[in-house]
């Protein structure tokens, strides 16, 4: 007789149930990759625990992302960026973030788009212009690329510097968009349709070749709130620009240089009165004010000087008295 056994039964391991497949499968795919007591990962299961904590907060999400891809984890990074920006439309820092994750993996088109993604919503990051330039050098696209370095550099020409940015010593075209002519032309000619306001050195301490964190954008919006956007490249309702000379001296904005309107004037003050000459061994007397009735006042009496008497010599003090010389006779 010729018996059965379930392979199962034989090694003594019960079957799953239902419940134990559907918590395996939501798991998330990392999660079994990390290492209890590694700084990152201990990081990454804190991070989790805030955002399911808080499921809507496009911040928390970004900061996710950006450990998921510090650990390698590009597709699970993505998708916390893409959840992000679906979260907040006016987010532009997540879809910069899955442009430089999308870069790194080789993706130059979804690169672009994410570039331009954030351009979108935010035109005066010059960070985004610039890896969207250096793509499209890359690519071929010198015109393109001339265009987003200048626009990057009329925003921040700190960008220049080496020591900032250092991918600026991998560009072979931004020589052209330093130059005078013509890159000032393109990039005003491109703020003319886009008419993009900039926040004057607001990303300045935004790094170039690495993710951005949701806490370094708020810290400068809150060191930069007192500072007003300048336009670009667009003159106001007017027809005059909003940055005049004036302005720029003084830092207050007077209604004629703006809008043309006449400038009030100011009223005048009277002249403090002035001393008149006096004449040679008197007083100056004080002059009344023009068209007045009160005569001028007099000049106050001089007190006598006096002088105190001179002290007596002493016997001390007293010079010898010369001896007078002998008178000899004459002969007679």
């Amino acid at each position: 007789m010729l018996v059965l056994v379930a392979a199962g039964t034989m090694s003594g391991a019960q079957p799953q149930s239902s419940g134990d497949k559907s918590k395996k499968s939501s798991e998330p795919f990392y999660r079994k990759y990390l290492v209890p007591g590694n700084r990152l990962d201990d990081q990454i299961l804190e991070q989790e625990r805030r955002v399911e904590a808080s499921q809507q907060d496009a911040s928390l999400r970004n900061d996710f992302g950006n450990l998921l891809a510090e650990r390698r984890f590009a597709n699970e990074a993505a998708e916390q960026y893409e959840i992000a920006a679906r979260l907040d439309r006016s987010n532009f820092i997540a879809l910069y973030n899955l442009g430089l994750l999308r870069e790194t993996q080789g993706k130059v088109s979804r690169a672009m788009g994410a570039y331009e993604r954030s351009i979108d919503r935010k035109r005066g990051f010059p960070q985004s212009h610039f890896r969207l330039g250096r793509l499209y050098e890359h690519a071929g696209r010198s015109s393109d690329a001339v265009e987003e370095y200048a626009k990057a550099l009329l925003i921040d020409p700190g960008m220049r510097d080496p020591r900032r940015n250092p991918l600026v010593i991998d560009s072979e075209l931004l020589f052209q968009a330093s130059l005078t002519n013509y890159p000032q032309d393109v990039a005003v000619a491109s703020m003319m349709r886009e008419a993009a306001y900039v926040e004057e050195r607001r990303f300045r301490s935004v790094p170039v070749d690495r993710a951005v964190s949701a806490r370094e954008v708020s810290e400068s919006d809150e060191s930069e709130s007192a500072l007003e956007p300048r336009q670009i490249g667009v003159a106001n309702s007017a027809g005059s620009a909003t940055d005049t000379p004036a302005t720029r001296r003084t830092g207050r904005v007077n209604p004629g240089d703006v809008t043309g309107a006449p400038a009030t004037a100011r009223p005048r003050t009277a002249a403090p009165p002035t001393p008149r000459r006096a004449p040679r061994g008197g007083t100056a007397m004080i002059a009344a004010p023009p068209g007045s009735s009160v005569a001028p006042a007099p000049p106050p009496a001089e007190a006598p000087v006096v002088r105190p008497p001179e002290p007596e010599p002493s016997p001390e003090t007293m010079p010898e008295p010369t001896p007078a010389a002998p008178v000899e006779d004459e002969p007679s």
